[in-house]
C-alpha cells in the first residue's frame, strides 16, 4: 500500500559495501566555484523562516519494486494549499575569474560546458531548501552542510523542496552516504514537482543503484522509467561521496552521476515545476546523507 502523507506547518504550506572511488568531487567543487557568477545569499533564519516561501516536507509510501510485490496501491493524500508570498532573498551576482587548470572529467560532464551557474547553495548561511524536522525525518543545516535524516526504516520516500520553478535546467546535487548505510538507502532530488505532491523522483542507493520514477497525486500513480540499475560511476557505500545531476530539455531526461552519463529518456509527465531533495531508510534506522551543495543552470 502507498499513502501520502503530507506534515503541515502553521506558517505555509506549499505544501556496507566497498566504494569505488571515481574522480573526487572536491575538484568539481573547485570547478564549480570559479564559474560561479550567481551565488545565493541567504540570511540565516530560525526554522519557521517567517516571510519566505517555504515548503513543508512532503512523504510518499513508495513501495520498493526490489523488495515488495508491484500491485497497483492504493493512496491517499491529504493537502492544504495555500498562497505564499514571494521569497525575500534573491540570488546575489558576484563575479569571478575561471581558473585554468581543471581537473580530468568525463567529457560530457555537464559541468564542463554550461558555463556559469544560474545559482549554488553551499548551506553556509541557510538553505533554499526547507528545513523541517519531526520523529521519522529531519532535513536540515548542520555545519555547513544540508543533512537529511530517515530516523525509522519505512516505506517513506520524503522530500522537501525549494521555491523556484524551473523549466528547462541541469540539477546537481552533492552528498555523501552517512556511516550507517545498507542495501536501498537512499537520497536524490525531486523535479519539475507542479505541487509538492507530485514530480520526477532520481535516487542513489548505497548499494550502487540508481532510479528514476514518477508520482503523480491526481492519479494516485507511481511509475517507474528507469528501474534500479548498477553503474561503476557511484562511490558506493558509507561515506561514498556522489555528485548526482538531473539535465532536463523539453521532454528529453538525462541522467548522471560524477559527470558520467548514466541514462536518457524522454517523458512528458511533467513540464515544469519546483526542485527539492528526498531521502529514504530502507534498511537503517537512522540512515543519513549530507549534502555540501546543491546548484543548478537554467537552459534556453
Amino acid at each position: 500500500m502507498k499513502k501520502i502523507l503530507v506534515f503541515g506547518l502553521s506558517i505555509i504550506l506549499l505544501t556496507g559495501c566497498l566504494p569505488q572511488q571515481i574522480e573526487p568531487t572536491a575538484d568539481v567543487s573547485d570547478i564549480i566555484a570559479t564559474l560561479v557568477a550567481a551565488t545565493l545569499t541567504i540570511e540565516p533564519e530560525s526554522k519557521d523562516q517567517p516571510g519566505q516561501t517555504v515548503i513543508a516536507s512532503v512523504s510518499s509510501v513508495t513501495p520498493d519494486p526490489a523488495v515488495q510485490a508491484t500491485n497497483t496501491p492504493e493512496i491517499t493524500a491529504t493537502l492544504t494549499p495555500t498562497s505564499s508570498p514571494a521569497p525575500t532573498e534573491t540570488p546575489t551576482l558576484t563575479p569571478t575569474e575561471t581558473d585554468a587548470s581543471t581537473p580530468t572529467l568525463a567529457p560530457e560532464d555537464p559541468v564542463l560546458s554550461l558555463g556559469v551557474p544560474s545559482a549554488k547553495d553551499t548551506f553556509d548561511e541557510g538553505s533554499i531548501i526547507y528545513q523541517y524536522s519531526d520523529s521519522e525525518f529531519s532535513f536540515q543545516v548542520e555545519d555547513d552542510q544540508f543533512v537529511m535524516v530517515g530516523k525509522k526504516t519505512n516505506s517513506y520516500e520524503t522530500w522537501s523542496l525549494s521555491w523556484e520553478d524551473l523549466t528547462n535546467f541541469y540539477l546537481e546535487i552533492t552528498g555523501t552516504f552517512g556511516q550507517d548505510c545498507a542495501g536501498k538507502d537512499r537520497y536524490g532530488m525531486i523535479f519539475r514537482a507542479p505541487d509538492p505532491s507530485e514530480g520526477y523522483l532520481i535516487t542513489i542507493s548505497c548499494d550502487g543503484q540508481y532510479r528514476l520514477s514518477t508520482y503523480e497525486s491526481g492519479d494516485d500513480e507511481y511509475t517507474v522509467l528507469k528501474n534500479w540499475s548498477s553503474s561503476s560511476s557511484i562511490n558506493q557505500g558509507a561515506g561514498g561521496e556522489n555528485r548526482l545531476g538531473v539535465k532536463i530539455k523539453g521532454d528529453k531526461i538525462t541522467g548522471y552521476i560524477n559527470g558520467v552519463k548514466i541514462f536518457e529518456l524522454n517523458d512528458s509527465t511533467f513540464s515544469h515545476g519546483q526542485f527539492g531533495i528526498l531521502i529514504k531508510a530502507t534498511n537503517t534506522a537512522g540512515f543519513t546523507a549530507y549534502l555540501d551543495q546543491v546548484v543548478y543552470w537554467k537552459l534556453p
